[in-house]
């Protein structure tokens, strides 16, 4: 044991944590401050380098090739030094916290401040602000490796970083920790709220010490004249809300458009941003962040017509930066887009009557905060990031008026954030607030009783289905006819009862049926079961198949309490598991595959596999969602197992076992 890790567990003494984890966090800070500055940097030598020269002449053809060039070395640096930094940088922090317990590799930290500087320098339509969070949550993470910390405080200094970095890039201490607290640790537990403004604070302290302090998107102070504005801004957050599911799932469909292409990384990153290049040929302004278009638009400089026509192009050429393999934010393309059709949503008002909308800049103001509040789940990061940028706190009204009513309709459609989205379909839940229930990521099949050999028909009788019940000794019985399917239960008491009674105790089971309450589905949660168990105040409820609707099996309370326990054990072992592999090889790797529906495995129970030592089955997902490994789990056509394999040089012959089709592989460590 070093030096080091004798002395850090003992500064933290509960009297002394508070301290040292706050000072932690504002060296964190430092550090998200210069790394805002460099990046700053970094992206204006790029941009003289690649295009600059090429825009001042006004269009010429060879703008086409920058953003092109761009993404060309920008996929060769993600695909042979660090994947991680390739796409828009939080989703990687968030994959750190679920997975690997705020643990990010120090290559990310080098690697993340380049690509993007070179995507958005060459010309490449995303922000600066997810980049900029990745470097700070990169030095956090790494300084609490360094220093050997709990995973909590590692995880915090990750959190801390990332809020330093947003809060100096926007001079935005406020939704800066709100950033850190509310996107990225999910919760605004006490003991994170101080250590993570604090790094918020010394980040934008360092920033405006060397780069000066000054509102990113000034405006002039705007008041809200017309009463009935409170009204239209909730009307706009409706149709914000709208523009945020467009937005998170265009952002996806892009990713998986250039992954079924049939082309090598690197000609796609060409064909990519070639097209990009090509709409920056005609419309320029849709190029790099955006922000002189963004503050001409809050200042009502650009018609609505033009606004339109900006939203489009820019959209576009945001998924396609994305999709191609860029590495940038896509925070704020949100603020653009959102600029954009909340000042033609004012300027249209304006034009039907200028009593309605006398300053129709204001609706850009609030468009740009309610799109991000729905595409991002983060309403005091959307709302406060927009007053501290402008600098006009005179329209805080407005701005939550619209932020929240779009919050609020966006998650009428999903509940994936833009940053989620992504690891939501590998099988990674990023869990917040209420969300934080371990039950609801179980599925309901783990704790499934199919309808077998202990099933009675109406017409036993009492006797016989008391000898039964004692032989399998069941407090229960499911009843099934042939014409009707599942009638009911028969308990035990109720069995009792009657045999107690001379003149019932002939008689078939018909008579003690009980009804059961209306049938939850097989793609449901454990969660679910056990609400529904107590909403009805029943020990026994009906399962559904989703699709044919037909009675697939019972649960009962039992049954999911002690699915959750197994859940909870298997988790553990997998977790000792997991940590034995990695003591016999330091490059263990994560693979996600899919099992054919045609493939030999198809059937076969998981003690009937015959996997390498170095490969552990962590998880299996079915189109039910999570279930419970066990040894006597059947594996079906198109379950994905999620596998744990160390060496990671060992991945392809693991794959070809299990003789399934790869998804992701993702490092572990």
């Amino acid at each position: 044991m070093t030096n080091v890790e004798r002395a850090i567990p003992r500064l933290f003494y509960p009297k002394w944590e508070p301290w040292i984890v706050s000072l932690l966090a504002m060296v964190t800070g430092v550090v998200g401050g210069f790394g805002a500055i460099v990046f700053r940097w970094m992206i204006k030598e790029v941009h003289n380098l690649l295009i600059g020269d090429v825009l001042q002449k006004g269009p010429h053809p060879l703008l086409i090739f920058g953003p092109a060039l761009g993404l060309l070395i920008v996929s060769l640096i993600t695909h042979y030094g660090a994947r991680e930094v390739k796409g828009h940088g939080v989703p990687q922090i968030l994959e750190a916290l679920a997975l690997r317990g705020g643990k990010i590799r120090p290559r990310v930290g080098i690697l993340g401040i380049i690509a993007p500087a070179v995507t958005i320098g060459s010309g490449g339509s995303v922000g600066r602000e997810g980049p900029i969070a990745l470097i700070g949550a990169a030095f956090g993470s790494t300084l609490g490796q360094l220093l050997t910390l709990p995973e909590k405080y590692t995880s915090l200094l990750l959190a801390a970083g990332s809020a330093a970095g947003i809060a100096a890039t926007f001079n935005a201490p406020i939704a800066g920790g709100f950033f850190g607290l509310e996107i990225v640790l999910g919760s605004y537990q006490i003991g994170a709220i101080v250590p993570v403004f604090l790094a918020a604070v010394t980040g934008t302290t360092v920033f405006d010490a060397i780069m000066g302090s000054q509102a990113v998107l000034a405006t002039p102070p705007y008041h809200v004249i017309n009463h009935f504005a409170l009204l239209f801004m909730m009307g706009l957050g409706l149709i914000m809300a709208i523009v945020g599911v467009l937005y998170t799932k265009g952002l996806t469909a892009s990713e998986d458009f250039f992954d079924r292409l049939s082309l090598p990384f690197w000609a796609k990153a060409l064909l990519g941003g070639m097209v990009v290049g090509l709409i920056g040929l005609f419309v320029p302004e849709v190029l790099g962040v955006g922000y002189p278009t963004m503050h001409l638009a809050l200042t009502n400089q650009i018609l609505w017509g033009a606004l339109a026509l900006l939203f489009v192009f820019k959209y576009v050429a945001t998924l396609i930066t994305i999709g191609a393999g860029g590495s940038g934010g896509v925070f704020a393309p949100s603020l653009f887009l959102g600029g954009m059709v909340g000042g033609a949503f004012g300027n249209l008002l304006y034009h039907i009557s200028p009593n309605l909308a006398p300053h129709p800049s204001i609706y850009a103001i609030a468009g740009m905060a309610a799109l991000f509040a729905a595409a991002a789940q983060a309403p005091f990061v959307a709302i406060t990031i927009l007053l501290e940028i402008t600098g006009d706190y005179h329209l805080t009204a407005p701005v939550m008026a619209c932020a929240a009513v779009s919050y609020l309709t966006y998650t009428f459609f999903t509940r994936d954030s833009m940053y989620t989205v992504k690891l939501r379909r590998r099988g990674i839940k990023i869990l917040r607030g209420d969300d934080i229930r371990p039950m609801a990521a179980i599925s309901v099949l783990s704790a499934l009783q199919p309808l077998g050999d202990d099933a009675v028909s109406p017409s036993t009788s009492i006797h016989e289905a008391w000898q039964k019940m004692t032989a399998l000794s069941r407090s229960f019985l499911p009843v099934i006819s042939r014409s009707q399917g599942l009638d009911g239960i028969v308990t035990m008491r109720d069995i009792v009862a009657a045999m107690q009674q001379q003149d019932r105790k002939n008689n078939t089971v018909a008579s003690i049926i009980q009804p059961l309450p209306k049938p939850i589905m097989n793609n449901d949660s454990l969660d679910e079961a056990i609400r529904y168990l107590s909403i009805y105040d029943v020990e026994v409820l009906p399962v559904q198949d989703s699709q044919t609707h037909h009675i697939v099996g019972l649960v009962t309370r039992s049954g999911v309490l002690k699915a959750y326990n197994a859940s909870a054990v298997h988790a553990v072992d997998t977790a000792h598991q997991v940590e034995a592999l990695k003591r016999t090889a330091d490059d263990g790797i994560f693979v996600e595959v899919e099992i054919p529906d045609d493939s030999p495995m198809v059937g076969k129970q998981l003690k009937d596999l015959y996997l390498s030592e170095d490969a552990l089955i962590v998880s299996v997902t079915r189109q039910q969602g999570a279930v419970i490994p066990h040894g006597n789990f059947a594996i079906k056509g198109g379950d994905r197992l999620l596998v744990y394999v160390a060496p990671a040089s060992r991945r392809e012959h693991v794959i070809e076992q299990l003789q399934a089709k790869e998804i992701v592989s993702f490092h572990g460590v």
